[in-house]
């Protein structure tokens, strides 16, 4: 698809207050549930920033599902016009992640770096950038997204999930290779916690991240050294 490819939009040339009021608002469509029908092209996203933070490198991997196989690759290279502020990702990495997925066509899923739904206005990059494109996406981090987390059992596929304010499901600990640390887990938009652990480790043959996730670390990180 390459054409206009959201369906709900906002300035992104705002404040800090201003981005938060954006948040808050569009928290409210988020849905927390499996609403697609059949996942068959799976998006991943890597952010680099330069070393001033006064860029943003971007690369999509598009590959398909469950072959993992890679059909399209995406690059976009932006200034960034919003600081990088923890909780507010989106507004840094945003425009460029979406001029990259412009290129490509339109996947039926997509998995970001960072927080989904696990967020202190339940709208991290994952659920954010879903809602604007009214996919299903999946958040995925390395770091740790809650204190004295759940570990999971060591052996592979072995996860535990997390709650939030009222006992709501807001995310897992994935083991996703054995002997390796856990990942942390978060649904985007249209997807639930179980599924999106399920995604998760259906991606993650031989590595410990998904692979549409470190296809595109690793694009972005090429074309940042080649930058």
């Amino acid at each position: 698809m390459k054409n206009s490819i959201t369906t709900v939009s906002h300035s992104w040339r705002v404040s800090v207050d201003q981005a938060k009021q954006i948040q808050q608002k569009l928290s409210e469509r988020v849905v927390a549930k499996d609403d697609f029908n059949r996942i068959e092209r799976i998006a991943g996203v890597g952010v680099v920033f330069s070393r001033k933070q006064d860029e943003v490198l971007v690369g999509c991997v598009s590959l398909s599902f469950p072959q993992l196989e890679i059909e399209e690759m995406a690059f976009r290279k932006q200034k960034v016009n919003f600081p990088y502020i923890p909780g507010l990702f989106a507004f840094s990495a945003g425009p460029a992640i979406l001029s990259a997925i412009k290129k490509m066509q339109r996947p039926d899923l997509i998995m970001f770096p960072g927080r989904g739904i696990a967020h202190p206005r339940g709208l991290g990059l994952a659920s954010h950038l879903g809602v604007l494109l009214d996919l299903p996406t999946i958040a995925c981090s390395r770091t740790p997204l809650w204190r004295d987390y759940p570990e999971p059992s060591p052996e592979n596929g072995s996860h535990v999930f997390v709650k939030g304010k009222g006992k709501k499901l807001i995310g897992a600990v994935v083991r996703t290779r054995e002997g390796k640390q856990p990942l942390f887990v978060t649904p985007g938009h249209r997807i639930s916690v179980q599924t999106a652990v399920k995604i998760v480790l259906q991606c993650s043959p031989e590595y410990r991240m998904p692979e549409p996730l470190r296809q595109a670390h690793m694009l972005a990180r090429k074309m940042a050294q080649s930058a």
